[in-house]
């Protein structure tokens, strides 16, 4: 656990863990979840008590991403950039490996950030469970991404390690696990359970969404698509708070 946590957050924990060892416990990824959303639950709901709403709104976006860095959002880039670059498959990947962000990535980034800014905001009055919900949802995310691309091609890099390491049993782990947290999240608020449950599987079908698109331009699934399907999760998630629980 602590060798997720030091990857999947700025902790300076766990760090002399190789990446076979955090692709290993990768299926914990929505365990470690709990560890990122309960202090942002917590500033922000003593930002939203004290703040005007879009001043806490965009501190607790800021600490958000001081709290996890930039890996996913980056990924969130790299895909959009791969994704709309012309030509075969193998000019789609120099995009999508390029160190530098294209028009594509940096309009993708801002939608991003600029809709979870929106959803923040628009779901401050549910900020708990909101906010571990869609953490919770974003990891189990990129857990399907691990699961579905076994039925690709083996990618490079990092990605392939983690997507070696996700057997059917794992997976099956991370989605229980996935299922108690909000069960218990939502345990003392019922009519939030059917939200929570509709969350996780908004994560499941937009991770499967960006794992088939990555198929289709790629041939495979990447560390930046299980990176960009955190980040898309997580943003439609805190969206549906935002909307359904006014």
């Amino acid at each position: 656990m602590r060798a997720t946590l030091g990857f999947l957050t700025r902790i300076p924990i766990g760090k002399g863990a190789s990446i076979e060892e955090i692709a290993s416990s990768s299926y914990l990824f929505p365990v470690a979840a709990l560890a990122i959303a309960l202090p942002l639950t917590l500033l922000s709901y003593l930002l939203f008590r004290y703040l005007d709403g879009a001043i806490a709104a965009i501190f607790t976006l800021i600490a958000l991403y001081l709290f996890t860095g930039l890996l996913h959002l980056d990924g969130v880039a790299d895909f959009f950039d791969g994704m709309m670059a012309g030509g075969g498959k193998e000019r789609r990947i120099r995009a999508m490996k390029d160190a530098n962000i294209g028009i594509a990535g940096l309009f993708a980034s801002f939608v991003i950030l600029i809709s979870n800014f929106i959803a923040i905001k628009g779901a401050s009055e549910f900020i708990y469970p909101a906010l571990l919900i869609a953490e919770v949802s974003a990891k189990l995310g990129m857990n399907t991404c691990m699961i579905a691309g076994r039925r690709f091609e083996p990618g490079w890099g990092t990605g392939a390690l983690f997507i070696e390491s996700c057997t059917p049993v794992r997976y099956l782990t991370a989605l229980a696990c996935s299922f108690i947290i909000v069960s218990a999240a939502t345990f003392f608020m019922p009519h939030t359970f059917v939200i929570g449950m509709f969350s996780l599987c908004i994560g499941i079908t937009l991770s499967t969404i960006v794992s088939i698109m990555g198929a289709i331009k790629f041939g495979t699934v990447s560390g930046d698509m299980m990176g960009a399907a955190n980040e898309i999760t997580r943003t439609a998630v805190l969206l549906i708070w935002a909307i359904f629980m006014v």
